[in-house]
């Protein structure tokens, strides 16, 4: 018999063990939770479409755009930052009392923050103002985004419980749509059964953290709510800067096209999303453990980044050879004979993804690892910047087509530049190389 199986582990090895997350299973998890995220919306994605029409769900997503900007806001990047603290944390209930608390209280000063600018805009804002019901009823998910604690199951990898907590929020108010929204004139319904979803999900995963014996009471955590701000201000400036090329291009549309067109790109939008749900877990479910293994084992991260690479890019590949040969069938089955113009948009949408899955994927994985956190903010922030000029030159003589090729060409220059970055890094090639090494 061999003496080494008679060995006993220790228990706090075998605990480790015993509690290892796999990645086949999460990867599963948040594929199952990416499937419900986006099965609510594409059950009554086509029904809303037909129920509001084009114009009016270009209202829809203005006001759904105009709520981004508030949780990206009050977001403020904790949902990058607050997973890695979580893992430098873990096996300290304490410390991770106070984590989960003094971020509950920096997102509620961001959330007070915000609402004032809501208000400010108002007065500003003619088209904002015209649908400030509906604006109002979307806001629901800004304040919901203070206590979702789904940052907090990412970073101890409960990935099965994210899942959860996410997908009974948006069952739940699955059946609502088909009650309560009957004609154009109910777009505020609309917009307010939208923004449950999150909140309750945000409900849900408080009391599953709290099940978890997690979250006491908050202390004095308020008093480190300012060095939590500090320590998300890298990911809040890069998370902001995507919506530069993203969320803005919905609101430039309303200003520059109107509500068709911003009808058009809303809907090629979510279909694109819908496509991109599974290499878009790719990176979510790799980010904490990725995070963990540059600590002690950097050669086990840089394996499991470069699988993650390759994946992204055969999935997103497919994904969009399938949608440039369906885009027309799909978008007038799926939407309606009113939004067939939205089947071009949907082909840049998709083929923006390529780019912007594998310059998500280094930008996190390869990048902040290395201190290069701030670079990467500035690359994206000047990349928004750029896509909107284009958005200014573009959408007013291409309308939606011209916003989508202004975020296509925006996500490709951030891929350029990271993968420069890297390579005229030593360190950062030398993290990849040690691959090759026998």
């Amino acid at each position: 018999m061999d003496k080494a199986a008679n060995v006993p582990q220790s228990p706090d090895a075998a605990g480790r063990k015993a509690r290892a997350p796999r990645l086949g299973r999460n990867l599963f998890a948040m594929i199952a939770w990416q499937v419900g995220n986006y099965l609510v919306p594409l059950a009554t994605f086509p029904y809303l479409t037909r129920m509001l029409g084009p114009a009016n769900f270009g209202v829809l997503g203005y006001a759904s755009a105009i709520a981004v900007y508030g949780v990206l806001w009050t977001e403020w990047g904790f949902n990058l930052s607050g997973p890695r603290a979580i893992v430098e944390c873990r096996g300290d209930k304490a410390a991770i009392n106070e984590l989960i608390w003094s971020v509950i209280f920096a997102k509620a000063l961001l959330c007070l923050v915000s609402l004032i600018a809501l208000v400010v805009a108002m007065r500003f804002d003619r088209h904002a103002a015209a649908v400030l019901p509906v604006v109002l009823m979307s806001w629901i998910a800004v304040v919901s985004n203070v206590f979702t604690l789904n940052w907090v199951l990412q970073g101890l990898e409960r990935f099965s419980l994210f899942a959860t907590v996410s997908l009974v929020g948006r069952f739940a108010t699955l059946p609502l749509i088909f009650v309560f929204v009957k004609s154009a004139d109910d777009i505020a319904i609309a917009a307010a059964i939208q923004a449950l979803a999150p909140c309750l999900t945000g409900l849900f995963s408080l009391l599953m953290v709290r099940r978890l014996g997690l979250m006491g009471r908050p202390g004095r955590a308020w008093r480190s709510a300012r060095r939590r701000l500090a320590q998300g201000a890298d990911m809040f400036v890069s998370t902001i800067s995507v919506s530069l090329f993203g969320v803005t291009n919905t609101v430039l549309l309303a200003s520059l096209s109107g509500p068709y067109q911003v009808g058009l790109y809303a809907a090629a939008d979510r279909l694109k999303t819908v496509g991109n749900m599974v290499p878009a877990q790719i990176n979510t479910v790799l980010y904490p453990r990725v995070s963990a293994l540059m600590l002690d084992k950097p050669r086990s991260a840089a394996k499991f980044t470069a699988i993650g690479a390759v994946a992204t890019l055969a999935i997103t590949g497919l994904g969009v050879l399938l949608v440039m040969s369906l885009s027309g069938y799909v978008t007038s089955i799926i939407l309606g004979s009113g939004f067939g113009a939205a089947a071009p948009v949907l082909t840049l949408l998709c083929l923006a993804t390529v780019f912007g899955n594998l310059a998500y994927l280094l930008g996190l994985q390869v990048l902040v690892p290395f201190a290069k956190g701030k670079l990467r903010s500035i690359v994206m922030m000047l990349a928004g910047i750029l896509n909107i000029a284009m958005s200014f030159a573009m959408i007013p003589r291409f309308g939606a087509r011209g916003a989508a090729w202004a975020f296509l060409i925006a996500e490709a220059m951030i891929f350029t530049v990271f993968v420069a970055i890297i390579l005229a890094s030593s360190r950062m090639r030398t993290h990849f190389t040690q691959l090759l090494r026998a």
